[in-house]
């Protein structure tokens, strides 16, 4: 809740202003919201104890989360903005008698894994290339910074256990666009670095149909590989599915 809060106050910042300049024709603003279809799988470690892989030991599987995105295109030499929010949250049971946290835990404890992933990217356009190809092409590139916010709990009877971690890990951001005939385009999306205490790979695949006015409709392809090494915690993830979304362009 507190990560949602804070993502609102940026949008808010961003709204806040960027207003006066929509109304001028010198920004413009796309958000979408919908959902993620992912498919989890890799390896979670807690204090030296292998726990295994999430899909087949945690009994994890593919669940269908909410999704948002925000891109705001400033006028001049002021940096663009691009806010994403994917959370998400996996309940299972693990085989087999395990230890977790100091604390013994008997077959088939529930265990839920929350990772929620929250972007906040500043961003240029490579200039005068829509103009010189008619609008049809475009490329973006800067910097962005994931909260990786991870939680897992194991729960019996009465006894609970819960682990978490918050990262914030810096990433580099490419993107690119091409806008075809007939309202349709093609979008993909790339962020990732290695950091040492984490390191994310993030890719995006994107299509895109105007309907009628400012409002669209996306489906694509998402790619998420999420490495923490932070506080006991070592985890090897990956979540890649499908999703859909609808939004408005202005």
């Amino acid at each position: 809740m507190k990560r949602w809060f804070f993502i609102l106050l940026v949008v808010a910042a961003v709204m806040a202003p960027g207003r006066s300049f929509a109304l001028l024709g010198l920004v413009s603003v796309e958000g979408a919201v919908g959902g993620f279809m992912p498919s989890p799988s890799g390896d979670f470690q807690y204090d030296g104890s292998d726990l295994g892989d999430v899909e087949s030991n945690f009994g994890f599987d593919r669940e269908t989360f909410p999704a948002a995105r925000l891109r705001v295109e400033m006028p001049l030499i002021i940096p663009n903005i691009y806010l994403m929010a994917t959370p998400m949250e996996f309940d299972g049971s693990l085989s087999g008698d395990f230890n977790f946290g100091g604390t013994n835990f008997t077959a088939n404890a529930d265990t839920t894994l929350t990772l929620n992933q929250y972007d906040i990217g500043l961003f240029y356009s490579v200039p005068f290339l829509g103009m010189a190809t008619l609008g049809r092409v475009g490329v973006d590139f800067g910097l962005d910074v994931r909260l990786l916010d991870l939680e897992v709990e194991m729960t019996e009877g009465g006894t609970k256990r819960t682990e978490s971690v918050d990262v914030p890990v810096p990433l580099l951001f490419l993107a690119a666009q091409l806008n075809l005939i007939g309202g349709f385009a093609l979008e993909t999306e790339i962020r990732g670095l290695d950091v040492g205490y984490a390191r994310v790979i993030s890719a995006i695949g994107r299509v895109k149909y105007d309907t009628v006015g400012p409002l669209f409709v996306a489906a694509g392809y998402r790619h998420e590989e999420v490495v923490i090494d932070e506080d006991d915690i070592e985890a090897d993830i990956t979540f890649a599915g499908p999703f859909a979304e609808v939004g408005v362009s202005f």
